[in-house]
């Protein structure tokens, strides 16, 4: 098992903004962790500064013990013995999917070289395209030509910038799967920035959370969805109602202060007969396995996904009550 990879106070300054603002985050080896936040959060820049291809303004980048970074100091990317796959796949269009992969390899003799790159396009399905050219294979193909190269020379840590989004939605789920299952095998850290949250908590092992530079909170995916420490973490994961604990009708609560704040995720809204709490049911909507719906409760519009089941007909009312594992509660001066 490899080191992990680690940032320890890490800030990165453009001018007078800190685009990464004193994060400390660990990536153990053998997991994947999910870096998510909004446009402008620092992901990215956080990812450059851990593969070499920025210098820290404060803090350290260290690979177990080592120190890859530090202010005045910055071990070159391409000694760091750290993968990158981008968006873009960035393959040689000259050099068939074999030669791409082999690429890194040049410190192997040529034999092993090739066998190693061949092994690698073997694990990814890729055997039969080892002879094609850029031009000649399908988005994914590329994509999973990229990891592999990234992966053929055994590197101590991978690091990932949304590297599934520009694939078709038909092939991204099979090329994630098998390129993430790849990673895991590898035993080695592995990042995964995206913006998706449905991506992060259904694929990576824990989740880091940053907003304007600064990491919010970092943990397992199940932890981070139903234990976020702020609502702006909260949010970050999908969708949420939200509404003043005042503004709830009676019985919905118990015990919050009225001025609280309320997140509740949709799926945490439950459909209940035997639930003394009525809401009407102004729409129901199929979003393929779950129902979605739009409830009045007394004037508190309410978002519900739900199993489909009998009986639920816009018009009509039914009892709802909130399940507390996905409703959580903020001081209104601590959101």
């Amino acid at each position: 098992m490899s080191a992990p990879l680690s940032a320890h106070g890490v800030t990165r300054r453009y001018g007078d903004r800190a685009v990464v603002d004193g994060v400390s985050l660990s990536l153990p080896p053998g997991q994947i962790t999910a870096l998510l936040g909004g446009s402008g959060a620092g992901k990215s820049t956080l990812l450059r500064l851990l593969s070499g291809l920025e210098g820290v303004d404060e803090g350290e980048i260290r690979l177990g013990e080592e120190i890859l970074s530090a202010p005045g100091r910055t071990v070159p990317a391409e000694k760091r013995r750290i993968g990158l796959i981008f968006q873009d796949f960035a393959l040689f269009p000259h050099l068939t999917a074999a030669r791409n992969v082999a690429f890194g390899l040049k410190h192997l003799p040529k034999a092993e070289a090739a066998a190693r790159a061949q092994a690698w396009l073997a694990r990814l399905g890729l055997e039969p395209r080892a002879n094609a050219y850029p031009h000649e294979l399908s988005g994914g193909e590329q994509q999973r030509v990229a990891i592999a190269r990234a992966l053929a020379p055994e590197p101590a840590a991978i690091l990932m910038d949304e590297p599934f989004s520009g694939l078709d939605p038909s092939l991204r789920d099979s090329v994630r799967d098998a390129a993430l299952d790849a990673i895991r095998a590898a035993g080695i850290p592995a990042l995964l920035v995206t913006h998706d949250p449905a991506e992060a908590l259904e694929h990576a092992d824990r989740i880091a959370i940053m907003s304007q530079g600064k990491l919010l909170q970092e943990g397992a995916a199940s932890e981070i969805y139903t234990r976020p420490v702020s609502a702006a973490v909260a949010g970050a994961l999908g969708p949420l109602n939200r509404f003043p604990a005042g503004n709830a009708p009676a019985g919905l609560l118990s015990g919050q202060d009225p001025g609280a704040l309320i997140l509740v995720r949709p799926e945490g809204v439950c459909i209940d007969p035997a639930s003394p709490i009525r809401a009407t049911i102004l729409s129901a909507r199929m979003t393929g396995p779950l129902t979605r719906l739009t409830l009045d409760l007394q004037g508190l519009k309410l978002t519900a996904l739900v199993p489909p089941m009998s009986g639920i007909v816009q018009g009509t009312e039914t009892g709802v009550r909130l399940d507390p594992a996905l409703t959580f509660t903020f001081a209104s001066d601590k959101v």
